[in-house]
């Protein structure tokens, strides 16, 4: 991964923001479409800088050394689980939490 990417490629990043105004427009009135479409946009560039984050920053407290090391285990570790980027509740509903490593049992 290069330092400065993100998640997407901008071209992609583009082709989704057309379809989901698209969607967001069939769906709400046109008083509130662009409120909702600035909060998938929101929404989805705060998740884009926790992955950042979650890959190249030095966090300093617990909760996220902990979901730092939880989303590394899935791109190291157990690629076919743990897809949780800001937590592991969807993970939790979902039944894709990754087991604990042999590190994480030693030290309980």
């Amino acid at each position: 991964m290069a330092k400065n990417f993100l998640t997407f490629f901008k071209m992609i990043d583009y082709i989704y923001a057309i379809l989901i105004w698209s969607s967001v427009k069939l769906v709400c009135p046109p008083s509130i479409a662009p409120a909702v479409f600035g909060g998938i946009l929101l929404g989805y560039v705060m998740y884009d800088c926790t992955h950042y984050y979650l890959h190249h920053g030095q966090p300093k407290s617990d909760v996220p050394k902990n979901l730092k090391k939880y989303h590394l285990n899935h791109h190291y570790r157990v690629q076919s689980l743990g897809f949780g980027i800001t937590s592991p509740f969807w993970d939790k509903v979902f039944g894709t939490v990754p087991p604990p490593s042999k590190v994480d049992a030693k030290r309980r």
